[in-house]
């Protein structure tokens, strides 16, 4: 029996080579995340392991967490006199302060600034000192600098050059050196300027203090012990570490930022799974039909029906296995291309050799495989169920006819029905993301189970305009609407992708649009100063601020500033706003309450989160501090939704809480009010002067500062779009691999056909027009099932946030034209190869 699944399967190569492109796709963008993650993690852990190897043990100030959101919390410096009491430790053989902190670098006048963070450090050689030399020398004088090597490459600076260093002081320096990190030449995306241990605490501000200690033990001394004798003699206002936990803790926190892009990929390759699982299933039912007098005689001669059924899934055992190690080796290859195509998308991740790891091959070989086999498995039951006297009795064009039983349809309706009732149900405004996602798999489900019954009816409606073209367009017509299930599968696997699509324009848009309105009603400020880097706790030195304020162009500044804080096991964002001068630069709606009241320590909460946490005026919210630890603050208002979105969180506390409970003392943004009888343009120009000395901050108006906030959500929404595109390429190879298999159970009707006079151009249009109708299918189940749970989406999110429908007209057209033409090119190979059959050998084939 293996013998004869290994001919058939080698046999039927042709037939099945589509199904085995499908599936190889699949299993590489399975392959491909896996590898991407599972290197950047490793990076990751490596680097960080190798910035502390030579350490024993780390001294830092006591901190509550250590980060949140994958952004490592800023912590107290730490007394010079810290440093002296350590090294009295017996069992220490060095402490040396460490100091580290933000610095651009700006070459001929020109700052550098890199899509992460801008670092200076003290300079350290090994053990303490992960950076080693390339060339020249260490910094020992006032007024010298090392370079990481990456970026004096990237922007041409040389031994001897003069770089600029802006911190909390600003100074020129020489560049006697240039370092690399371990195997690289630098951190990616960073840029690194390593000073001398006083000129770092000169230009952070430091006052002689350090941002830690790294301490070494001296020989034969147990990390352990030591790590409680330094913490005895420091107290519990010091955090003793050992390098490996930090190492580990910074690592996490920056492969926080990795594992949501892994969740989205694999997300993407499940959904590139699904629609090869309906191309992998309607091949196999077309072949497991086209054979069945084949299978008929099998079972004449012997074969049991488990020996034919396992003889279909042996075909397919043999498809998975070859497109899995196909799969898994081109992932491996694709995975740094999938790299810099997210990086082309502001995704960057670190840069190193692949890892490929066990799991990975076992992973790839288990969806290649289960996926081909769970998608014949309907076929081959198909085949072993049918009688060996009535499968040799019944012509094979009576089986592809594929009509749907009642069985099918009635439960293919019932859940469908479901579906639409559970979306109905949420858009009606008491439903949530759970019933939505219930709805959309009954939907789904359902569709494809009811698909048959209904696709003759619509096919005939869809395909009138092709009556217009004649005979050739009405019997593409006919022939899409007389095998309905092979049509309707074909069709679902396209309309897939394209309610994926459909439904990330659609929810994109209306996120862009909720997030513009929101802002442009609550904030009406004339100018917004931010970061042009975007970070997530704001970027903006405090003396911007300061040189804002102050201009007599403008009649008001406010600043606001992010933190994150931890709310039992996850971790929330707030925003410290200044109450008095915030409300002349807004129009936030309160709904209960008083803005001005959080000046007294209170917490102003978004209406939302009130009733989500059950909470009034008057009560208290427990928040833990990263630098304070645990603290009650009162609910002094409560604030409108959409306000709320406009200020990014729905917590909201004053500076000066805010100058309490954290370190960090950047602003994420300035809203500036121009004073009165000044010009706007020249408050701008006044502005862009007096941020001379910040260059990463950005003077944008309204529709520049809802640019910003929207920049992230288009990076997104182009780097899933553009995946999802294989999802569509996948569909578009069932469609020509549907066809290609059509055509040989149509064989002679073909010839028929140009034997009564059918040209061979008729032909081609004919195969051709059916293409264009199974698209045409797909667009109207796919967008109209993607803009549908969009809507839906939208609704659910309403519940807690400020959402409103939006349909963007212009990419919705677009996805509905990509697609038609795409359905046409798909039917060119086919249609040639009808076209190209020989009359008299086709009318002879039975």
């Amino acid at each position: 029996m293996w013998r004869l699944i290994v001919r058939n399967t080698v046999a039927r190569r042709g037939r099945l080579a589509l199904t085995l492109l499908a599936v190889l796709l699949g299993v590489t963008f399975v392959t491909g995340s896996l590898v991407l993650t599972d290197t950047s993690q490793r990076l990751l852990d490596d680097q960080f392991r190798t910035a502390t190897a030579g350490v024993d043990l780390t001294v830092r100030d006591a901190a509550a967490f250590d980060s949140a959101m994958g952004v490592e919390v800023e912590r107290d410096p730490l007394p010079a006199e810290v440093v002296d009491r350590v090294r009295a430790v017996p069992g220490v053989a060095a402490a040396t302060p460490v100091v580290r902190g933000q610095g651009l670098l700006a070459v001929a006048g020109k700052t550098i600034v890199p899509a992460g963070p801008s670092l200076l450090l003290s300079w350290e050689p090994a053990p303490v000192g992960a950076f080693t030399l390339r060339a020249g020398r260490a910094p020992v004088a006032e007024g010298e600098v090392v370079v990481d090597a990456a970026t004096a490459r990237r922007h041409r600076i040389g031994l001897g050059a003069e770089v600029t260093v802006r911190a909390e002081r600003t100074e020129r320096l020489r560049v006697v050196g240039l370092a690399g990190f371990g195997a690289a030449e630098g951190l990616p995306n960073t840029t690194v300027a390593l000073v001398a241990l006083p000129a770092a605490q000169r230009l952070l501000a430091l006052d002689g203090n350090a941002s830690e200690v790294a301490v070494v033990a001296a020989g034969g001394t147990d990390t352990q012990r030591l790590r409680a004798a330094v913490s005895a003699a420091l107290g519990s206002g010091y955090e003793v570490s050992s390098s490996r936990d930090v190492a580990a803790s910074s690592a996490a926190a920056a492969k926080t930022q990795i594992s949501y892009l892994q969740v989205m990929l694999f997300a993407l390759a499940a959904a590139a799974l699904l629609v090869g699982a309906f191309l992998i299933a309607n091949t196999f039912s077309i072949v497991v039909t086209q054979r069945t007098r084949e299978l008929a005689v099998l079972r004449a001669a012997g074969a049991t029906g488990a020996q034919v059924m396992r003889s279909v899934l042996g075909e397919a055992l043999l498809v998975g296995l070859a497109a899995s190690a196909a799969g898994a080796g081109l992932g491996v290859a694709c995975a740094a291309g999938l790299r810099d195509l997210l990086g082309a998308f502001g995704m960057t991740l670190p840069g190193g050799g692949l890892v490929v790891t066990p799991r990975t091959l076992v992973v790839a070989f288990a969806v290649g495989v289960g996926v081909t086999v769970l998608s014949a498995l309907g076929p081959a039951r198909r085949a072993a169920s049918v009688a060996p006297v009535e499968a040799m009795r019944r012509a094979s064009a009576d089986n592809v006819s594929g009509r749907a039983g009642w069985g099918r349809t009635v439960v293919g309706a019932v859940l469908t029905a479901l579906g639409v009732a559970g979306l109905s149900i949420v858009l009606a405004g008491p439903g949530s993301v759970v019933v939505l996602g219930e709805a959309a798999v009954s939907t789904v489900v359902g569709l494809a189970l009811l698909g048959p019954a209904v696709t003759p009816g619509l096919v005939r409606l869809l395909g009138r305009p092709l009556g217009a073209a004649g005979v050739p367009g009405r019997l593409a017509r006919e022939s899409a609407a007389r095998a309905p299930r092979r049509t309707s599968a074909t069709a679902l696997a396209l309309a897939f992708g394209l309610a994926l699509i459909s439904f990330t324009a659609v929810l994109g848009a209306s996120i862009k649009d909720s997030t513009a309105r929101s802002y442009t009603e609550a904030i009406t400020a004339d100018y917004v100063v931010e970061s042009a880097r975007n970070e997530m706790l704001g970027g903006l030195p405090a003396h911007a601020y300061h040189h804002v304020s102050e201009l007599p162009q403008v009649g008001v500044a406010s600043r606001l500033r992010y933190g994150h804080w931890k709310d039992g096991q996850s971790t929330e964002a707030l925003t410290a706003v200044d109450p008095v001068t915030l409300p002349r630069v807004t129009s936030l709606h309160m709904v209960a309450g008083r803005l001005d009241a959080v000046a007294d320590g209170g917490v102003v909460l978004a209406a939302n989160v009130a009733r989500e946490r059950h909470l009034k005026i008057g009560d208290t919210l427990e928040m833990t501090f990263s630098r304070t630890g645990t603290r009650r603050l009162p609910v002094v208002g409560l604030l409108r939704d959409r306000d709320a979105q406009a200020l990014s969180t729905g917590y909201v506390i004053s500076l000066d809480t805010f100058e309490r409970n954290y370190r960090e003392h950047v602003d994420a943004s300035v809203f500036v009010k121009v004073a009165d009888g000044v010009r706007d343009a020249d408050a701008k120009k006044a502005i862009e002067r007096a941020l001379a000395d910040a260059p990463t901050a950005q003077v944008r108006d309204q529709a520049g500062a809802v640019a910003g906030r929207n920049a992230m959500i288009d990076q997104v929404l182009g780097l899933v779009t553009a995946l999802l595109m294989l999802t569509v390429l996948i569909a578009l190879m069932g469609i020509t691999n549907t066809l290609a298999l059509s055509i040989i159970e149509r064989t002679r009707e073909i010839g028929l056909l140009r034997a009564v006079g059918m040209t061979g151009a008729q032909m081609r249009w004919m195969i051709r027009g059916e293409a264009v109708l199974v698209a045409a299918l797909a667009i109207v189940a796919g967008v109209g099932l993607g803009v549908a749970f969009a809507a839906g989406t939208v609704t659910a999110l309403g519940r807690t946030t400020e959402a409103t429908l939006t349909l963007p007209v212009g990419p919705l057209l677009l996805v509905v034209a990509v697609a038609a033409v795409a359905g046409l090119l798909a039917g060119l190979l086919p249609a040639r190869r009808a076209a190209g059959l020989d009359v008299l050998t086709a009318i002879a084939t039975t």
